[in-house]
């Protein structure tokens, strides 16, 4: 086989297939080289690399935190936060507007309502175990006025002021501002008796209405069930009440002598009130007996009682200790004996039964958690 060099056209066509050649390799490097840059890019991670040293991770968060800051739109700002593990995450918050202060003042204030649920009202306003609760939780403030719906006299509203400072404070007429939670409280009894179903139905209804006028939720208890509570409270507290009264009259029908006995109420302590009568008061002030003229009845001279109302007095032995020792100073002042309601005389032995019963009283209200003079007992005993 023979091989004939090549003219002067084939030799141009082998350049130019050279030079073709070496144009594809160029341009095809060119074309690696960028999609590597491109795919640098697209896959470039807001992670620190855990491989990375701390100096490192730091300059890449900086780096990462700047793009961010020019890639990021107007109405957002974007802020970095490193996260207990080291990552390294965005966080997003819209600028403040001036239409912003009054949103955040309103989620606050609906913060600290919610503080509310947690934090019970005190039981002077409310008490769980003397009164039916009934709660309204409302979207928007109630007016003090639509709460008058339900007016009892045994009905009571209590609001929750909210706010940062919020607490439980009692509606009165004075108080004008509206409340988005509320609780009525429905006392149990008193010395008229325990709540009746009539009563029980027509508080409970209106509170349905309030609720139901300003789409609020609310909570409520079984009619039943609150109308055996208050029968049970009230045979209880029927059980130990009881107004004890002893008379100092005189012993051959003389009328009492006035001025020696405001002379003698005055040096026991006793202080007068506006209704002609003495009070007998404790170190806090809390009344233990009160000391009045006692009309004259059929065949009896006049004379003066004096009354101790067991329940409503802390220590009872002791007021009936003080009560005894003035009694027994102003029969010896108006030569006068001591006389129960009946007028029969008191003996020394009956005496001391009336006290060991003032004090048996007083220990049954002491384990029902109704102590005798305490806050509940003078709501009971009203």
């Amino acid at each position: 086989m023979h091989f004939w060099p090549p003219n002067g056209f084939q030799s141009s066509l082998i350049a130019a297939g050279a030079a073709l050649v070496a144009l594809v390799w160029l341009y095809n490097k060119w074309q690696e080289r960028r999609q590597r840059r491109l795919t640098q890019r697209m896959f470039q991670t807001d992670h620190a690399d855990v491989l990375l040293g701390a100096d490192e991770t730091e300059a890449a968060a900086e780096d990462q935190e700047a793009l961010r800051a020019e890639d990021a739109p107007d109405e957002a700002c974007a802020k970095i936060i490193a996260s207990p593990d080291g990552r390294i995450e965005p966080v997003f918050t819209l600028p403040a507007e001036d239409g912003d202060e009054p949103r955040a003042e309103a989620v606050a204030e609906d913060e600290a309502d919610l503080q509310a649920d947690a934090a019970e009202p005190p039981l002077d306003l409310a008490d769980p175990q003397i009164d039916c609760l009934v709660h309204i939780l409302a979207p928007a403030p109630i007016p003090l006025s639509r709460c008058r719906a339900a007016a009892g006299l045994r009905w009571r509203w209590i609001g929750w002021s909210g706010g940062e400072r919020g607490q439980w404070r009692p509606l009165s007429a004075r108080d004008a501002a509206p409340s988005r939670r509320l609780i009525g409280a429905l006392q149990l009894a008193d010395r008229r008796g325990p709540l009746g179903e009539v009563d029980l139905t027509r508080h409970l209804a209106a509170a349905r209405q309030l609720a139901a006028d300003f789409s609020a939720r609310i909570e409520a208890p079984e009619p039943a069930a609150v109308l055996a509570a208050a029968d049970q409270l009230d045979r209880f507290c029927a059980g130990v009440d009881w107004r004890l009264g002893i008379h100092v009259v005189s012993a051959h029908g003389a009328a009492i002598d006035g001025a020696a006995l405001t002379a003698l109420a005055e040096a026991s302590g006793l202080r007068s009130d506006a209704d002609g009568s003495y009070l007998a008061e404790d170190e806090s002030g809390q009344c233990q007996f009160t000391l009045s003229a006692s009309p004259a009845g059929a065949g009896s001279p006049a004379g003066v009682k004096l009354s101790l109302d067991v329940p409503l007095v802390a220590d009872g032995p002791g007021a009936f200790d003080r009560l005894l020792s003035l009694a027994r100073a102003l029969a010896a002042q108006q030569d006068g004996l001591l006389v129960d309601e009946q007028r029969a005389p008191l003996a020394e032995g009956v005496l001391a039964q009336i006290r060991a019963k003032i004090g048996e009283f007083q220990q049954k209200m002491a384990a029902s958690d109704i102590p005798a003079g305490g806050r509940r007992a003078r709501r009971l005993y009203s």
